[in-house]
This record gives C-alpha cells, sequence and structure tokens, in this order.
C-alpha cells in the first residue's frame, strides 16, 4: 500500500523523559549533550540512500485510509488522521472502527458535536468486524527480524539526525510496517517523547501481537511510566512462550515490586542471581527488595556483592547509606573518594555516590564536608534531567497553584460537591499527603498499625487520572487540568472515584475497609478528591520548613521531586504547598486533617488519637507501637518507622545552617512575588 506523505502535520505532545530499554540496539550513539540525536557511521563507498521524500501513489481505499490514521495518530499527527479518518467515513459510512477512531480524536480537539456524531454512527452502525476486517502486519517472527536487519542497513545510509524523519516517512507511505514502528518508538524515547514511543509499540503490537522485541520494550516502558499493572500483563505475556529469559523476568519483577507483591519478585531475583551470579545490576535490584521488607542484613549482603563485582556501582553504596546504619565503612568513604575524584563516573552512579558520601560524613560530624557531597550529588542530578520534560519549571508549578485555587474555588466545589456518606463505606481511601521527608511514612505506619487500615503506598492513580484530565484535549490545549473538571457532569465525577477504587485493588492485600495512598504530590489535588470520593479522608502532615525542606535537600528523591535538588526551588515549591494548603482549609472547610509532624514527635499519643477520630476509627493502643507492624516500606523513612519515635531528627539541619542562606531567601519570599 502507498499512501501520500501528509504535509505540515501537527505533532503530539512530548511526554516524560525516558531511558533507553535494554533492547535497545540501534547501531547508533547518542550525540553527548543537548537534545539526543543519533550519528551513524560512515555509509559504505557508492551506496545510495533511499529517497525518502519521493512521491507515493494515493490512497484507494477506505481501509487503507482507517491504516494510515491510525499509525498517524500514534505517530503524534492526529490532524492528518482526522483528515484521513473524516474522508474514510464519508466513503465508508458502515466503518464502525473508523468513526470510533474519528469520534476519540476529534474530541481531543475539542470539538465534541462531531465527536457525539461519530459515536452515535459508530453505534448505528454496530460490529463491523467481518466488514472491515482487521489490517495485520508482518506476524512472523523470522520475518519481523529480517525486516529490522535491512531497515537498520538503510538507516546507516540516512544523514545524521534524519533517522527519525525517514522512518516517518515509511510510516506514511506503509502504515503497517511495525518494524519501523518499533525503530521510531525507540527513537522517539530516546527524545523525551514516551507517550508517543507507547503509542507506537501498541499499534505494532495491534498488528503483530508475536512482535515479542515490540513487546519487551512497551512491557520496560510501562514500568518506567508507573504503569506497572500493564507492565506486569505484558510480561506475563512474554515468558508465557519464554519463561526462563532475563530479560523478562527483571521486568516482572521490577513491576511486582512496585504493586507491593515482594516474595514473588525475591524469589525470581534470587534465581536469576543463580544463573547469572556475576551481574552486579541484579545484586543491587535484590538488595533495594530486600531493604523494603526490612530484611537489613541480607540487604547489606547483596549490596556488598555488587560491589565486589563492580566497586563503581553508586547505587549500591546509596543502598548501604539509605538503611540509615553504620554499614558505609571508612573503606568505603575513601574507596567513594577515589571514585568521585576521577572523570570515568557516569551521572547515575555519580549522584547515588555523592549522597551515600554526604550520609556518611554526617554521621562522622563532618557537616561541611557533608554538605558539600549533597551539593555535588544535588549538581549531577540537575544535570541528568536538565534536557528533559522532568526538569522542575518553578514558573509552571507556581502558575499551577493559581489555576487551581481559581478552578477548585469554594464556589465552585460547593456547586458540584456531593454529601460524604456516613459512616464512612467499605474500601474509603486515607490520603496523607504534604512534602516528602515530612513524617508522611511515620503516619502510614501509624495508621497501617490499626486493625481497620490497610498501608499501601505511594499509589500512581490520582496521578493517572490528573494526567488524562490533562491530555484530554491535548490537540487544542496543552495542559486541560484543572480547567476540565469544570466541563464534567456529576456522573462523570463519579466514575473518575470508581475507577480510582477499583484501580487500587491491584495495590491493596486484605479486606480491610480503610486503605492509605501516601503519595505526597495529591496535596494538589484535594479538590478533585473531594469532588469524585467525597467518602475521602484528607491528612496533610507538615514540618518546620527549613527542617521539611533541608530533609529533602540530602535526601535522594525520586524525579518527581527535582525541585529538591536545589535550595532556592525546594523553598519556593514548600511556600507554594503551603499557600495552597491555606487554600484548601478554605474551600474546603473541615475536609482535612491538618497534623503537625513536630506535635506528633512531642506528644504522640494526643496526636495519633486526633488523627483517628477524624478518620471515625476507634481509637486503638497498636497505633502506638507502631514499630511493631510488619509490612514492606518502599519510601526512605523505610527503617526510622521500624522503631519509636525518636526527636534528634527535629533540628538536624541546624549542623547546616552556615550553608542555607538561599533556602532561608527563598521561603522569606511570598509566593506572589515570583511574578512580577
Amino acid at each position: 500500500m502507498r499512501i501520500p506523505i501528509p504535509t505540515a502535520p501537527g505533532r503530539a505532545l512530548a511526554g516524560n523523559a525516558g531511558h533507553l530499554p535494554p533492547t535497545f540496539q540501534l547501531p547508533f550513539k547518542p550525540a553527548p549533550a543537548g537534545k539526543q540525536a543519533f550519528t551513524p557511521p560512515p555509509a559504505p563507498n557508492g551506496t545510495a540512500i533511499e529517497d525518502a521524500e519521493s512521491t507515493p501513489e494515493p490512497a484507494a481505499t477506505p481501509a487503507e485510509l482507517y491504516e494510515l490514521a491510525l499509525t498517524s495518530a500514534a505517530m503524534g499527527f492526529h490532524q492528518t488522521a482526522i483528515d484521513r479518518l473524516r474522508e474514510a467515513t464519508q466513503r465508508a459510512p458502515d466503518h464502525a472502527a473508523a468513526w470510533r477512531k474519528l469520534a476519540e480524536l476529534v474530541f481531543l480537539a475539542g470539538l465534541d458535536e462531531e465527536s457525539e456524531a461519530a459515536r452515535a454512527a459508530a453505534d448505528r452502525v454496530g460490529d463491523d468486524a467481518g466488514k472491515w476486517p482487521r489490517a495485520t502486519g508482518e506476524r512472523s517472527p523470522t520475518k519481523i527480524e529480517k525486516a529490522e536487519r535491512k531497515l537498520h542497513e538503510i538507516l546507516r545510509r540516512v544523514p545524521a539526525g534524519k533517522e527519525p524523519t525517514h522512518l516517518r516517512n515509511r510510516l506514511f507511505r506503509d502504515p503497517t510496517d511495525v518494524a519501523a514502528m518499533r525503530l521510531l518508538a525507540l527513537h522517539e524515547w530516546r527524545d523525551d517523547d514516551q507517550i508517543t514511543a507507547q503509542s507506537l509499540l501498541e499499534r505494532a503490537l495491534d498488528l503483530s501481537p508475536g512482535y515479542t522485541r515490540a513487546r519487551s520494550d512497551l512491557a520496560s516502558l510501562l514500568n518506567e511510566r508507573r504503569n506497572f499493572v500493564r507492565a506486569l500483563a505484558e510480561a506475563d505475556r512474554l515468558l508465557a512462550s519464554t519463561p526462563r529469559d532475563q530479560e523478562y523476568r527483571a521486568i516482572r519483577a521490577d513491576a511486582l515490586v512496585q504493586i507491593g507483591r515482594f516474595a514473588e519478585a525475591i524469589e525470581i531475583f534470587e534465581g536469576m542471581l543463580k544463573v547469572h551470579p556475576r551481574n552486579a545490576k541484579y545484586w543491587v535490584a535484590y538488595g533495594n527488595s530486600l531493604h523494603y521488607i526490612g530484611r537489613r542484613d541480607d540487604s547489606v549482603a547483596a549490596y556488598r556483592n555488587c560491589l565486589a563485582l563492580a566497586p563503581t556501582t553508586g547505587e549500591a553504596y546509596w543502598g548501604l547509606a539509605d538503611l540509615k546504619g553504620k554499614f558505609v565503612t571508612e573503606a568505603d568513604v575513601a574507596a567513594m573518594r577515589v571514585h568521585l575524584a576521577g572523570k570515568d563516573l557516569d551521572l547515575a552512579s555519580r549522584w547515588h555516590m555523592s549522597y551515600a558520601l554526604g550520609h556518611a560524613l554526617e554521621r562522622a560530624g563532618d557537616f561541611a564536608g557533608s554538605f558539600a557531597a549533597y551539593q555535588d550529588g544535588a549538581q549531577a542530578f540537575r544535570e541528568h534531567v536538565a534536557s528533559t520534560s522532568k526538569a522542575h519549571s518553578p514558573d509552571t508549578a507556581t502558575d499551577r497553584v493559581r489555576r487551581l485555587r481559581k478552578v477548585f474555588s469554594a464556589e465552585h466545589i460547593a456547586a458540584r460537591a456531593t454529601p460524604a456518606a456516613s459512616p464512612a463505606p467499605r474500601d474509603t481511601p486515607i490520603f496523607v499527603v504534604g512534602m516528602p521527608r515530612a513524617g508522611s511514612t511515620l503516619v502510614e505506619q501509624i495508621l497501617a498499625s490499626h486493625s481497620m487500615v490497610e498501608g499501601t503506598r505511594e499509589l500512581p492513580l490520582m496521578g493517572d487520572i490528573t494526567r488524562e484530565l490533562t491530555m484530554s484535549r491535548c490537540l487544542v490545549i496543552p495542559a486541560a487540568y484543572p480547567e476540565r473538571v469544570l466541563e464534567l457532569k456529576p456522573h462523570e465525577l463519579a466514575a473518575l472515584g470508581e475507577r480510582y477504587i477499583r484501580n487500587s485493588s491491584v495495590y491493596r492485600h486484605t479486606d480491610r475497609p480503610f486503605f492509605v495512598d501516601k503519595r505526597p504530590w495529591n496535596w494538589q489535588d484535594a479538590g478533585l478528591i473531594r469532588l469524585i470520593m467525597p467518602h475521602a479522608k484528607i491528612i496533610d502532615v507538615r514540618r518546620e520548613p527549613m527542617a521539611a525542606c533541608f530533609a529533602m535537600f540530602k535526601q535522594l528523591l525520586p524525579v518527581d521531586a527535582s525541585f529538591s535538588y536545589d535550595l532556592t526551588e525546594v523553598g519556593r515549591y514548600y511556600n507554594e504547598y503551603v499557600d495552597m494548603m491555606q487554600h484548601w482549609e478554605t474551600a474546603l472547610p473541615g475536609h482535612i486533617h491538618y497534623l503537625s509532624y513536630e506535635r506528633l514527635v512531642e506528644d504522640t499519643e494526643t496526636e495519633i488519637r486526633r488523627m483517628l477520630e477524624y478518620c471515625g476509627l476507634p481509637f486503638e493502643e497498636g497505633c502506638l507501637r507502631f514499630w511493631e507492624t510488619d509490612r514492606a516500606v518502599l519510601t526512605p523513612s523505610a527503617e526510622q518507622v521500624r522503631r519509636p519515635i525518636f526527636r534528634d531528627a527535629l533540628q538536624q539541619w541546624r549542623n547546616y545552617e552556615p550553608w542555607l542562606d538561599p533556602l532561608k531567601a527563598a521561603l522569606a519570599t511570598p509566593v506572589e512575588a515570583w511574578f512580577k
């Protein structure tokens, strides 16, 4: 099939930053700085490069137009897809699948009336499976592999940086070329567009379900995008045909850890290490999993095995430091100094090792050296995320708070909120929100010590909902959330709440009626939580500003908290958080329980009783002995919550006060002052 190449089509929004999957084997090497491009080796003398801009024959049938539309949408060329679908449905009004896809895309473009009409047309036509058989790509693994090899050879002769354009043009000419889809997906992933990469891999698998390389890439990408449930399903499908494949098992173990099925993950790691006992990365992953479930000695042994095999593995040093004990030795400190003084460490090892050194020097009382190490680690991390969409934008964050305040005003919430059921129904979430390192893990552990409450983890579910709302008009509005909420009908809001409860079941392992979601960033979306789940509880754990901010700065945190690697940015972010919580106090009176970490430390029983009363739970003595509760903890506070409350952390930041002037200045600056 040969189809016209569109001119100047619109592209989709870029996704989140990503890393290359294990199967990334393009014969190019990335440019060293800036946006990653590809530099192929020189083409052999006398070899012509395929003309990617040649004019093809026009599409002849509605079926071909439909396939082009699906591939165009997967590549992010949505206007092209809409145009082709309009033409296809005009020429073949009984093509239900084309109507449904058209309804989906024009909705993203804000054309609600056309979307509703297209859905109605699809419903009138009914099932069209017999009339319009699905296209398929090359299904034979041998032929797909041969097609990939041929495509690699062609790409070697394409000018540097033009490979994605060449692949797109191939797909405009042949929308069922699954090999080109996979290679383009890997380029998009490399160039920080995970959304398009995922769409392309899904399209390839829709055409060729047996394309195992594409499925492996998709599973890895889903893990990175925190869609662990789907990643696990894809890994299981891969392992069904190749049960001993180490890469597939590693993907599965990663997903299992993230949904709390630690015993299964550890069993996989142990099996992998029996086969590959000299794989340092497996030892790190194994050590991390053992840490989460409290097997400290075994975790230390795993990290030591890693370092014996690969002495510059920064993550292993960080694992030892994060156990919050005397596991980093003087010999380790000396070794890290030598490694950090060299030029060969990759950025990830550098920031992990720097933070491990900072912790070790802090324990030794060398606060100047410790701060310098933390600062070096933060610089390496910022360098890592600087050119990606993961980089924190202070102005964007401040503007988002302003938009949230406007959309979720007291008036708007009152007009849309429904009364909360009393008593609370089963499956009641308790959202523990606030800043990282402010005591949220401690609060979760206390609540999980109650017979009616299950502790889970930082669930990605609210993030999934807000991300979907954000992208719901992506062809006309870069970020439709939070304003999109004002367009939702009561039944649509309720459906979002039902979806959250339904999807939370994957992360739950008991039938207790309450469960804790301690994703800290949910403080931004308290208004949405109120509208979609009126029975939910929200607890804001607040820590003294200097203590909270410096605790974040000196702890390795996920890329979601990239603001925490700069003292000015973390202070500004903290003020925005406080500003937003003050807004919620007015807009959601009595709906959020405010808990001071310092008061919890000084008067534990009183604060626990107040918190349980807010949740509608009877007091239980076990909540006072929370450290006796045996459960896996994935956060940096895993070790602290396995012992009684200690007070020595309240003023630790004062050891570093001589270097914290930027933080003090940021905290003293009102949120409004950041915008002139």
